[in-house]
């Protein structure tokens, strides 16, 4: 480690009271062997700073006002923490694209924004400026499964200590920094990780927000307006790194609030996004699906649950070999680049399919969808965007088509209903009363006063299906009676006669 020289300055914030002796003694002996950095965080690690912070734990860095940058740092696979690749690197004032990936070194050997190749354009110089966002404060956990939820300061953790999934709350990091844990609800899609490797890495547009990744429209203009009235280049005049983070805001906004734009980001992060601007953004084919609902359902209309198992990206796994990234096995569908051909003395540009470096896993994705009244089989519901995530592409649309409606008393034909009865004999003859219990549970009273022939249909108006989109006009109900014929074996010769001479023909 560099060894300690007279210049830096490290102020021991007054808050701390009775704990201000004492770490004044454990930063004296650690200076004496280590660099002021190793020291910091010794003392950040060793639980110094209380969980309120101050002046000089909430913010770390800038105990040093000589920050400076050496350059980028090139690595190979995508992989901040690869194979180092020296060709690759950089002067401090050098742009770095998206596409390369590995970390900024600043004086003291501290890094600043690891990145993969999917990133924004930055140069070191202003990331080694911005070193304090870069580096740890402490875990904060929150409660109700929300980073907004109460605080449960009792059990913070410091940067280096592993957060298990089923956690809520942030990484505090420094600059006033927040890096927001979704919630316990999605813990699968996390695994156990430092906030020190969180803080490490560049912000996601979403943090840049301070958003999460579900935030509404309502949610990502608020913000907006917000971070707007305290960084807008009138309000912050002669302070070009104000300036700077209104860029970095703008751009976020302009991204996220774009609903085309914000799926090519998080369906391929920012490299896809910089590739796609004055672009015409290609949608993913539509996941077409069938879903059965009963006859009942259809008729009163109803809200229904199905799930559907949807090929999703994996964030931030291009290039990662973390637990949580080889669990996703699920292979991405290729992606369409652009590339050029020799064809004799000319090049020309051409686009073709490439197998892609994203990872995806399958995920079961619950819809949620109402059936109106009158709906029939073949009708649909689109969820727009649900479909499965393709790299650089807007994802599909679901399509959940409706599956046969088949009833044990009912049977449908366009708008109309028809169900059969069965009536005696003496019922046809001398006339009946039936109760049919219609699909709303409703009871009709059917009263027939004539003699009912064989199969006869009998109509009741109005009690068919309700018209999809009218639901107060209706189709007609049809009754069959189907007449069930006596089990006597035979009749006596006085029944005979008699039926012989009352009965006509």
């Amino acid at each position: 480690a560099a060894p300690f020289q007279p210049y830096h300055v490290f102020v021991i914030p007054s808050h701390l009271g009775a704990q201000r002796f004492w770490c004044a003694m454990r930063l004296t002996a650690c200076l004496r062997t280590f660099s002021l950095c190793a020291c910091v965080q010794f003392a950040a690690a060793s639980d110094v700073c209380p969980v309120s912070g101050g002046p000089g734990c909430r913010d770390p860095v800038s105990v040093e006002q000589h920050v400076k940058c050496k350059g980028w740092r090139q690595t190979g696979g995508c992989d901040p923490a690869g194979i180092r690749e020296k060709k690759g690197d950089k002067k401090c004032s050098a742009e770095i694209p998206p596409g390369t990936s590995g970390f900024c070194e600043c004086s003291g050997g501290r890094h600043a924004r690891e990145v993969t190749c999917d990133h924004r354009p930055f140069t070191c110089a202003m990331s080694c400026q911005q070193l304090a966002q870069f580096t740890c404060v402490a875990w904060r956990q929150t409660g109700q499964c929300s980073a907004d939820g109460p605080r449960e300061e009792q059990k913070d953790l410091s940067c280096d200590q592993r957060i298990a999934p089923d956690n809520s709350g942030f990484c505090e990091c420094g600059g006033g920094r927040i890096v927001r844990k979704p919630g316990c609800s999605v813990g699968d899609e996390l695994e156990p990780f430092t906030c020190q490797e969180e803080c490490r890495r560049e912000e996601t547009l979403y943090e840049v927000l301070g958003i999460d990744l579900n935030a509404n429209d309502r949610d990502i203009k608020q913000a907006f307006r917000k971070l707007s009235l305290k960084y807008h280049p009138d309000k912050t005049r002669n302070d070009p790194e104000s300036s700077t983070k209104f860029s970095e805001i703008r751009e976020a906004y302009d991204i996220i609030a774009n609903s085309e734009m914000r799926a090519v980001y998080d369906s391929a992060g920012f490299q896809a996004v910089h590739e796609a601007k004055g672009k015409k953004i290609e949608k993913g084919p539509a996941m077409v699906g069938e879903v059965g609902v009963s006859l009942s359902g259809l008729y009163n209309g109803d809200e229904f649950t199905t799930t559907i198992q949807v090929k999703v990206i994996c964030p931030r796994c291009e290039g990662s070999k973390s637990a949580r990234c080889r669990a996703c096995n699920a292979g991405c569908a290729n992606e369409k680049t652009t590339v050029q051909v020799q064809m004799g003395p000319f090049v020309t540009q051409q686009t073709q399919e490439v197998a892609s470096k994203q990872k995806c896993k399958m995920k079961s994705v619950p819809f949620i969808f109402t059936v109106e009244r009158g709906m029939a089989k073949g009708d649909s519901v689109t969820f727009p965007g649900m479909g499965e995530q393709r790299p650089k592409m807007i994802p599909g649309d679901v399509i959940l088509k409706l599956g046969d409606a088949k009833d044990a008393v009912f049977t449908r034909a366009g708008n109309d209903l028809h169900v059969e009865i069965k009536i005696s004999l003496k019922e046809a003859l001398l006339g009946f009363e039936h109760i049919i219990t219609h699909l709303d549970q409703r009871e009709l009273r059917l009263t027939v006063t004539e003699v009912t022939k064989p199969n006869q249909i009998i109509k009741i108006h109005n009690e068919g299906m309700p018209f999809k989109g009218d639901p107060t006009q209706h189709g007609d109900l049809f009754v069959k009676c189907v007449i069930v014929m006596p089990q006597t074996a035979s009749l006596s010769a006085g029944q005979r006669e008699w039926l012989a001479n009352n009965f006509p023909g």
